[in-house]
């Protein structure tokens, strides 16, 4: 039945009540009071089928366009997070747009005017292969997927970022199989994330938000709100996100055929300036790390595309995955450990489960035929401080004594500041690894990433390149001919891991230092004393 033959129905319905009401009052064998009580209960009567009326309607109205509908609700022209008195100019006059753009730009790390006046149903190109479009036709129907929860953790989002997550979802999935998405607010700070988000959440029925009493951070948000999901698959989506068309049957149907299987969708880059999304192809890259811990894109090697047969829309088999989105069957989630609930805010947490998924029986794929676009934040993720600056450290400490056996000294020499970090009792993750009957991580090296580099087998010597007075040679930020100096030593790895070859190549990443200028165009092989 169609929503409009409903509405005519319960209309139908209330003038019928009416004119039994109206037969009532004439009626001249009815007492008055009784006449009383029967107009006082038919009002109420009235009053109710006027709420069900409402209430069908704007269900109905939801699902025949959400997007319109929402569009209503939501005014993106209201300012809201900064006094723009601060912004007028020196003559008190003249609005200075500029600067209350770049004050909005620094609140979330992306440009926040922009994202306020784009309209929140944007449609994106179909990024399939045709090799993936026609591995869609093979796949289950709709009605045959297996339910699932999507949870979003947010802190201080904006709430146009926000909207266009969930009317993306909304325009790209089928909403059958969608018992829930689960938002959980991790004590935002921001005034209008209280009862102007609780508004526009409950434009969508399925959608509700679950409150953290005090900061708990990105891992333990998460473990919250899968404890709260009541569908078979549990799908993780960051609140700043684009899924496109396509993505949702894909990874779920594998996760369905293989229970043991996390599946990661492609992330495609939506530009922090513009908004765009700017790579909606898969470009031939999959999750690597280097020895300090650090997660790492690198290109697929030969033999991995020569597994999947050179087919686009073919899995691929991820040593690592970036973490912020994937789905995972609910059981096997609580049944290989969840999350680390020893771990504080976020960092760490991907790499610890890639390895752990892997070592521990199951395994880790990127799904090639599903897209989902991610805003990268000008300058990285926005800062969530719960117990201070060493939230990361102490995740990685906790990560590295639990799954990296004999390696742990490989990365104590990439990063020896994180040597004397206390990073808590893990005795119950060790004991979740023993359970498990999980591998060794030799075996992981061996038999999932044999590509990565070992520092036994394939470095002269890794670590810190210093100097005097307590510097060390620091790539001073990324990129193909940027030059490279010095800076005070940090202990933390990253722009300050050189690994020295024995083909005498100094790298850092993927990239070597060079002695001729930088010239991006010549060959990395260089002399050691280049």
């Amino acid at each position: 039945m169609k929503g409009s033959d409903i509405r005519i129905k319960l209309l139908t319905l209330k003038h019928q009540i009416h004119q039994i009401l109206l037969e009532f009052l004439a009626s001249p064998h009815a007492p008055i009071y009784v006449k009383v009580i029967g107009v006082c209960l038919a009002f109420l009567l009235f009053v109710l089928l006027l709420q069900i009326v409402s209430l069908l309607w704007t269900v109905l109205s939801f699902h025949r366009d959400p997007v319109a509908y929402l569009r209503e609700y939501y005014d993106p022209l209201t300012p809201r997070h900064v006094d723009t008195s601060d912004f007028r100019t020196s003559d008190d006059h003249v609005f200075d747009l500029e600067a209350y753009k770049e004050e909005l730009f620094k609140l979330n790390e992306f440009n926040t005017y922009l994202s306020d006046h784009l309209p929140v149903n944007r449609k994106h190109k179909d990024p399939r292969s045709e090799s993936c479009r026609i591995a869609a036709k093979r796949l289950p129907p709709d009605s045959d997927l297996a339910s699932t929860s999507i949870i979003i953790v947010m802190y201080n989002e904006e709430i146009s970022a926000l909207l266009r997550t969930l009317v993306s979802i909304v325009l790209n999935t089928p909403m059958d199989s969608v018992k829930e998405i689960i938002i959980v607010d991790d004590k935002s700070s921001r005034d209008e994330l209280g009862s102007r988000l609780d508004k526009e959440v409950a434009q969508f029925p399925f959608a509700k938000i679950i409150r953290n009493t005090k900061r708990e951070g990105l891992i333990r948000s998460r473990i919250i709100g899968s404890k709260a999901a009541v569908g078979k698959v549990l799908i993780f989506l960051d609140s700043h996100v684009e899924v496109l068309q396509g993505w949702y049957p894909t990874i779920v149907a594998r996760v369905m055929e293989d229970r043991k299987t996390v599946v990661c969708p492609v992330v495609a880059t939506i530009d922090h300036t513009t908004l765009n999304l700017v790579s909606d192809k898969y470009t031939g890259i999959w999750g690597a790390w280097d020895w300090d811990m650090t997660f790492r894109w690198r290109a697929i090697p030969a033999r991995e595309l020569q597994r999947r047969g050179f087919d686009d829309s073919a899995p691929i088999r991820s040593p690592a995955m970036s973490g912020g989105i994937f789905a995972i069957d609910k059981e096997y989630f609580w049944e290989v450990g969840a999350y680390d609930p020893g771990m504080k805010v976020f960092g760490a947490e991907n790499l610890e489960m890639s390895f752990r998924v892997w070592m521990c029986g199951g395994a880790l794929e990127i799904n090639t035929c599903s897209y989902v676009g991610h805003v990268f934040r000008r300058s990285g993720l926005i800062t969530q401080t719960v117990t201070g600056d060493t939230a990361l450290q102490q995740n990685t400490k906790r990560m590295v004594d639990v799954w990296l056996d004999e390696y742990k000294d490989a990365f104590y020499a990439a990063v020896p500041g994180n040597k004397n970090v206390e990073g808590g009792d893990v005795v119950s993750r060790v004991l979740l690894r023993q359970r498990l009957k999980c591998r060794s991580f030799s075996w992981y090296l061996r038999e999932v990433f044999p590509d990565q580099p070992r520092p036994e087998r394939d470095f002269v010597g890794y670590g810190e390149v210093r100097g005097p007075s307590d510097t060390c040679l620091d790539t001073l930020g990324p990129g193909v001919g940027h030059q490279v100096g010095v800076f005070s030593c940090h202990g933390k790895g990253a722009n300050q891991f050189w690994k020295l070859l024995a083909s005498g190549e100094l790298i850092n990443d993927n990239l070597c230092l060079d002695g001729d200028g930088g010239n991006p165009g010549r060959s990395c092989r260089t002399s050691v004393t280049d």
